[in-house]
């Protein structure tokens, strides 16, 4: 019966994908028994929260990314649209759906009970805990620490990369040991420092390493976005490209490579233009991000209107940036602008305390990352360090940077090498 009912569900949606608003508060992806169709239920999800159609062709493309031959998902998204009765059942067929949901939770459940007289209150309790979540379609939101422990033992003291993400920095993710669902890391710096290259790097590093990234630039154009990560993939500088009129030399086959190389990428998805955190908590859900980035958080709008209270504007945009990142399980690296109270001192060097409009940021983040200009006369070279990790130590990296690349590099110079380095630079220089 479940398989039936998944069939005509997803018929319904290929046959008429306006018939999903009857269903989308109620049947989760994960009530689906059958791999394909739970996909392509996803599918659809997505295409309802921002706004495109969702096919049978879009519906090949996307799930044949997923592992499946395209042969085989075509011959089963078929198999639906025929096996479907009408469109305006779906609703029925969503409550067995659920049904059997349930049903082999409640087994589950359960089956994961050994009766024991010396806690049988504890057992009571956290079993009516769970069977009132199942009730109510969520799940129980507290479990006792000896289930924590028995989940997690496993995890430590052998070789756990998988789950973690790594920057594409190796001196900084030694330092940072990855990032993790929950984790919301926040990069200061003050404008023009190339906060906005640094993440761009990021997340062409990720996507890589074969993550799905929703980034969120909340103060370029679509097309100002494409530039940078095509000077990065290109290696054609971006005042070159910008400019020129005409190719020289090797310019045609470096622009058409990395032109091309970009259109594979569809784990990077762009999103821009102003935003509040609940639209993209609701453009993101069903997206199956890895992770989030958005650039920058003093651009976010809040949800609710503060009277000109600034400071309390961007302190429940902080809160809620953490709500989400801990909802959806991912990291969200989100930018931060810096005040003014760090180029009064000698060396530049910032704190988190300089970050703008909040205090609120640092008791949110889980991890502050701070960028400066070690050199006022040679801005190539900055100072990158973890002023807080809630979960590791702090220390600080020199990155070289390529402002016309858009690239960074760590430096084998130690931070105190290179600022006595850009004091002699500045001191040379007749302007200073």
């Amino acid at each position: 019966m479940s398989l039936f009912a998944e069939q005509n569900v997803i018929g319904a949606l290929i046959t008429d994908p306006e018939c999903l608003s009857q269903v989308y508060d109620r049947l989760q992806p994960e009530m689906f028994t059958d791999g394909i169709m739970g996909l392509a239920y996803v599918e659809f999800l997505r295409g309802y929260d921002n706004e495109y159609t969702v096919n049978l062709v879009v519906l090949g493309e996307r799930l044949m990314g997923s592992g499946y031959p395209r042969d085989i998902v075509m011959r089963e998204l078929k198999e639906c649209v025929a096996a479907m009765s009408v469109s305006a059942q779906i609703g029925s067929y969503a409550d067995m759906m659920i049904a059997e949901y349930r049903s082999r939770e409640l087994g589950r459940i359960l089956q994961s009970v050994r009766p024991d007289a010396a806690a049988v209150n504890q057992q009571i309790g956290q079993l009516m805990q769970q069977l009132e979540a199942l009730q109510e379609g969520g799940k129980a939101s507290s479990k006792p620490l000896s289930d924590i422990a028995r989940e997690n033992e496993c995890l430590y003291f052998c070789e756990r990369a998988q789950g973690k993400l790594n920057l594409g920095f190796p001196k900084l993710d030694d330092l940072l040991g990855g990032l993790e669902g929950g984790d919301v890391i926040v990069i200061g710096a003050r404008p023009a420092v190339g906060k906005s290259a640094f993440v761009t790097q990021i997340a062409s590093s990720l996507s890589k390493q074969g993550k799905r990234i929703g980034f969120y630039n909340l103060e370029m154009q679509e097309k100002q976005v494409y530039e940078r990560f095509l000077v990065a993939q290109s290696g054609i500088s971006l005042t070159r490209l910008r400019r020129a009129v005409r190719f020289l030399g090797d310019e045609k086959e470096r622009f058409l490579q990395a032109n091309e190389a970009l259109k594979k990428q569809d784990n990077i998805v762009i999103s821009t233009g102003s935003k509040t955190v609940s639209e993209i908590r609701h453009e993101s859900r069903h997206m199956g991000y890895d992770v989030i980035i958005i650039d920058y958080l003093q651009l976010l709008r809040s949800d609710v209107t503060y009277r000109g209270n600034r400071y309390a504007e961007v302190g429940a945009i902080s809160k809620a940036v953490k709500a989400l990142a801990m909802e959806l399980n991912v990291p969200i690296i989100a930018l931060s602008q810096l005040n003014r109270l760090s180029e009064v001192r000698e060396n530049k060097e910032p704190t988190m305390a300089e970050l703008r409009e909040a205090g609120d940021i640092e008791q949110d983040a889980s991890v502050i990352m701070l960028l400066w200009n070690l050199s006022q006369e040679n801005r190539s070279r900055k100072g990158c360090k973890i002023e807080k990790q809630r979960q590791g130590g702090t220390g600080k990296v020199v990155l070289e940077f390529n402002g016309d690349l858009m690239r960074f590099e760590e430096s084998e110079q130690s931070v105190k090498e290179a600022q006595k380095w850009a004091d002699q630079e500045d001191d040379d220089c007749p302007f200073t």
